[in-house]
């Protein structure tokens, strides 16, 4: 278990990580049509001027620069993307082991169980009714109570332990 929280917090930091690469790609991308930009604005205005000429030159290799860093960047975030999927795919099967053999250590005398997260357990309601109606009957009004209390319970607004308070106060004074 300890082994299976340790590899979703990787997963999670790797998600992390290739966020922040994935919004410094953005950044870079940004500058980069930026330079663009000012790069054909200066071969428009002044191809004879040397110190136009200087200042396109060192803005080409800023240019470069940029695209160069936009490749490692990606790359990088490429790297992190293949980590995560390897990631996820060995928790998977991590949780697939656990879910096979957790029934083969627990035997008829343990107290715990695997039960579905917002399922009911239809034999509560079949050895209830048994002891309330008829046998004939039985089978029936199980089935239909057991399936009119799941119905109930996917209603975010039902809360069946919980009364709603009574607007009169009868009983008091």
């Amino acid at each position: 278990m300890k082994m299976l929280l340790q590899e979703e917090h990787g997963v999670r930091k790797y998600e992390v990580e290739s966020e922040g690469v994935v919004i410094e790609e953005r950044a870079n991308e940004m500058e980069i049509e930026d330079l663009k930009g000012k790069l054909q604005v200066m071969k428009h205005f002044g191809q004879d001027d040397a110190a136009v000429q200087k200042k396109m030159e060192e803005m080409n290799n800023e240019l470069q620069e940029k695209i160069d860093d936009l490749q490692d960047l990606e790359s990088t975030n490429k790297a992190l993307i293949y980590k995560e999927r390897q990631s996820n795919d060995e928790l998977h099967e991590a949780r697939e082991v656990l879910i096979q053999g957790l029934p083969g250590l627990l035997g008829n005398r343990t107290n715990i169980g695997l039960k579905r997260m917002g399922e009911l357990d239809p034999k509560a309601f079949h050895d209830t009714c048994k002891s309330r109606f008829p046998p004939d009957e039985a089978e029936i009004q199980a089935t239909t109570l057991c399936s009119s209390w799941q119905e109930n319970l996917k209603n975010p607004d039902w809360h069946p332990i919980f009364r709603k308070a009574n607007k009169s106060k009868a009983g008091m004074g």
